[in-house]
């Protein structure tokens, strides 16, 4: 379906596996990466992320690596002056996912056959966007646009697209603006297999 994604919405779609193997070479970054800037590269090649090469601190507290929310939450509200009060309440409803040990990005159309992927985290221009949430109400499903600037690739897409299987939008946080390569004018979407092939039965 990654295929079908992208010729339709564009080439800023990535297929995500959680805890899959696969059954062609995949990307094992030597360097640390953001979870956003993993995102992005997947854009264009496989990459499988873990404990030992996510350095944000806000992706790792989302995908259950690291657990010491109070030192998260005072970087957080050093970094971005805004009131830690409001940095807990936000950490509060954004899920924190169990038992990962990898995450692979990038899965391609071939790797698809065997590995279905959980979810597609895309880029997409606001119309795009406004076309998705109005089609899926055919089907009565709200997508969730939560109104937090936080943790947004990591955190209000990823971890909450695939722990509630529902589909998930966020505006992009100052740091996946910088390092995930988000565009002005692009926003971030993700959606579970199961309505991504309805999305695209309905474009075709």
């Amino acid at each position: 379906m990654i295929q079908e994604l992208k010729r339709i919405f564009g080439p800023k779609c990535t297929a995500v596996k959680v805890n899959g193997e696969v059954n062609e070479f995949i990307n094992l970054p030597t360097k640390k990466m953001k979870f956003c800037e993993a995102v992005f590269h997947s854009f264009d090649i496989p990459v499988r992320i873990n404990t030992d090469n996510l350095v944000c601190p806000g992706a790792r507290r989302c995908m259950g690596f690291d657990k010491d929310e109070n030192t998260l939450a005072g970087t957080i509200a050093e970094n971005n002056d805004i009131p830690v009060k409001y940095i807990y309440k936000a950490l509060a409803q954004i899920p924190v996912l169990k038992n990962i040990t990898h995450i692979n990005l990038g899965i391609t159309e071939l790797m698809e056959k065997d590995t279905p992927p959980d979810l597609y985290i895309m880029y997409l221009k606001p119309e795009h966007i406004t076309g998705i949430i109005h089609s899926q109400a055919k089907f009565e499903v709200m997508p969730m646009l939560p109104p937090y600037s936080l943790l947004s690739v990591c955190g209000n897409v990823f971890s909450r697209c695939y722990s509630g299987n529902t589909i998930s939008i966020s505006f992009g946080c100052p740091e996946s603006r910088i390092h995930g390569g988000i565009e002005p004018g692009e926003v971030v979407i993700g959606i579970p297999f199961k309505f991504a092939r309805q999305l695209i039965s309905l474009y075709n």
